[in-house]
């Protein structure tokens, strides 16, 4: 079993621009969305026993709530950092331009990243986690990196992928690789 959560509210998240790599920083309300992640996750029957986060300011913040409550030690992994959206970084998120590109698997985004960058990046991150069952893991990261673990483990059709969105701190439950294989036979 695999938990994956996306970071509390940004203030770009707030101002509903495209925050990439931009460190935007938490607002009050996702430190209190942090806080309540934590204690959602203190009450899971299967427990976290490891916590990795993107290296973002707004995922190790989030990270470190949950990391607080359950006494657990955090490591941070380069590959959970957001994608790269280039020059679309700090646009509104509702721009017509934004929109038509990021529903390219293939094309980098200007001076950023593709779909298929991303993938390639995290798709090894989710098998080592999967091949450990020693650990259970919570992967704190952002929501363009969860839509592309979704459609890994939940193969869709282009149109349901670019839809696929996850609220700030919602928690996210992927099957173990015994499961995954079950799905995939």
């Amino acid at each position: 079993m695999l938990y994956v959560t996306r970071h509390g509210e940004t203030t770009w998240n707030a101002a509903e621009r495209v925050c990439g790599r931009a460190d935007a920083p938490l607002t009050e309300k996702g430190q209190k969305q942090a806080e309540k992640l934590a204690e959602k996750v203190s009450e899971l029957q299967i427990p976290v026993t490891k916590i990795i986060h993107s290296p973002l300011q707004r995922a190790k913040d989030t990270a470190q709530a949950v990391a607080d409550k359950l006494h657990l030690p955090m490591e941070v992994d380069e590959r959970l950092i957001e994608m790269d959206f280039g020059e679309y970084d700090g646009m509104p998120s509702h721009e017509t331009i934004f929109q038509e590109a990021r529903q390219e698997f293939a094309v980098r985004f200007p001076n950023g990243e593709s779909v298929l960058d991303v993938y390639a990046r995290v798709v090894p991150l989710i098998e080592e986690c999967l091949a450990d069952e020693e650990n259970v893991y919570l992967l704190v990261c952002h929501n363009a990196l969860i839509r592309i673990m979704n459609a890994y483990f939940h193969p869709m059709p282009n149109e349901t992928f670019f839809d696929f969105f996850v609220e700030n701190t919602e928690l996210v439950t992927f099957p173990s690789k015994h499961e995954l294989n079950t799905i995939k036979s």
